[in-house]
C-alpha cells in the first residue's frame, strides 16, 4: 500500500531540493508531482482530491500554490511515509495554515485544523533462518622417520701390470704385434639410491547428517487502539 506526503514551499529551489533528496533516498521520479503558478493550482487540488484529502485541504493546497508557493507531492509506501515527510520537513515544508491564510471567517463546520493519529498494528511472520552450531576440522600435518639401511656396494679398479715374457709369435701375432691401437678398460662402481612411493594407507571422511523437528516458537504481535473522549467544558453540558 501507498500513500501521498505533500510539502509546501516558499522557494522554488527549496522544493527542488526536496526533490532530489527524495530521489536520493528510494523514491522514483515519475511517483513525484511538483506543482507550481497559477495554472497548475487547479491541477494540484484535483490530484490531492484524487487521493483522499478533503476538499478543504486540496482547496488551501491548491491556493497556496496560486499565491506562488510551490507544492511536492510524492506517491510513498506506507513504511516509507514518516522518512519520506521527515525529508520534505527538513527541505524546508511550511505548514498549511502558514502558507495560505483564508480571507474571512471559516465557514460553519468547515476543518481548519487536522491531527492524525494512526492505529498501527503489527504483523508478525516467524520465519527461519541457517545459524553454525559448530562441527569437526580435520587438519594433515606432515612428519618425517629416519630409515637406514646398510647395503653392500660394488667398486671396480682398473690397474696396470707390467709382466716379463720371452716367447716367439707366431705369424698373425707378428703382424697383429706392429699395428697401432688403443685397448681401454673402464671400471664402474655402485653408488646407493632411495626411491620413494607414496601410498594410501588410511582415509578420514567429513560427512554430515540432517534430522528435523519441529518447535513451536511464540511471539506478540502489537496493535494500538485509539480512545477518543472530549476534554474541557462544553456549551450545555451539565456538571
Amino acid at each position: 500500500m501507498s500513500t501521498i506526503v505533500v510539502g509546501l514551499y516558499k522557494e522554488p529551489r527549496a522544493a527542488k531540493k526536496a526533490f532530489h533528496a527524495l530521489v536520493a533516498a528510494g523514491c522514483r521520479e515519475k511517483d513525484i508531482d511538483t506543482f507550481d503558478g497559477a495554472g497548475n493550482a487547479d491541477k494540484a487540488t484535483q490530484q490531492l482530491l484524487g487521493h483522499g484529502f478533503t476538499k478543504d485541504v486540496a482547496q488551501r493546497y491548491g491556493a497556496a500554490v496560486k499565491e506562488g508557493h510551490t507544492l511536492v507531492a510524492a506517491d510513498i509506501a506506507d513504511q516509507d511515509a514518516d522518512a519520506a515527510e521527515a525529508i520534505l520537513d527538513e527541505n524546508g515544508a511550511v505548514g498549511l495554515p502558514e502558507a495560505a491564510s483564508q480571507p474571512g471567517k471559516a465557514a460553519r463546520g468547515a476543518t481548519v485544523g487536522e491531527e492524525t493519529v494512526p492505529v498501527v498494528e503489527e504483523d508478525v511472520d516467524i520465519g527461519k533462518r541457517r545459524v553454525g552450531t559448530g562441527g569437526m576440522r580435520v587438519t594433515t600435518e606432515v612428519t618425517e622417520t629416519p630409515v637406514r639401511e646398510t647395503v653392500r656396494l660394488r667398486e671396480e679398479t682398473v690397474d696396470v701390470e707390467r709382466r716379463r715374457a720371452d716367447r716367439v709369435l707366431g705369424e698373425r701375432e707378428t703382424d697383429a704385434a706392429f699395428e697401432e691401437k688403443t685397448v681401454e678398460m673402464t671400471a664402474t662402481s655402485e653408488t646407493p639410491e632411495v626411491t620413494k612411493e607414496a601410498r594410501v594407507v588410511e582415509e578420514v571422511v567429513l560427512s554430515k547428517k540432517a534430522v528435523e523437528h519441529e518447535k513451536t516458537v511464540e511471539a506478540t504481535a502489537r496493535r494500538t487502539d485509539v480512545k477518543v473522549e472530549p476534554t474541557g467544558n462544553r456549551s450545555g453540558t451539565k456538571r
